[in-house]
């Protein structure tokens, strides 16, 4: 952390990534010798064929575009629902990750606020009953809700 508060963040590509289509970018903070991933706390040693696209300051993780990255991609099926039914798209497994860093706040808080975690084409769960616009978005989507939900 500098002087004002910020955190310098890369947006980096490490070099055994090389081979992925398309490429993949994360988050990192330079720590010398190595990169330390921010959303998984993944520590990578630097390599000469690494490769960064960008460098910013922020204060948060929630400043960051981490659309850019593999953790945010509203494409995806499995992800986060909001009660206004807004989607926040993630791999299946990272539901924790997009939570804190995209979204500021801890799974336990967005189950107990009624955001519908979304496993797959088939399964979500929600721990209050659904609002309008999460029934409309799902039903939208192909989800079957049934009037107990």
């Amino acid at each position: 952390m500098n002087n004002n508060g910020k955190t310098k963040y890369f947006l980096v590509s490490p070099a055994s990534y090389a081979d992925k289509k398309p490429r993949p970018f994360y988050w990192s903070v330079d720590n010398g010798d190595k990169w330390i991933g921010i959303a998984r706390g993944i520590w990578r040693p630097k390599d000469a064929n690494d490769i960064v696209t960008e460098a910013v300051e922020a204060e948060d993780l929630t400043d960051l575009d981490w659309k850019k990255t593999p953790f945010h991609n509203n494409s995806l099926v499995s992800g986060w629902l909001s009660r206004d039914g807004k989607f926040y798209g993630c791999p299946s497994k990272f539901h924790d990750i997009i939570a804190y860093c995209v979204l500021g706040v801890k799974v336990a808080e967005l189950e107990k606020r009624g955001w519908v975690r979304i496993y797959d084409s088939n399964w979500f769960v929600c721990e209050q009953r659904l609002s309008a616009e999460q029934r409309n978005w799902l039903s939208m989507t192909g989800y079957k809700v049934l009037d107990s939900f």
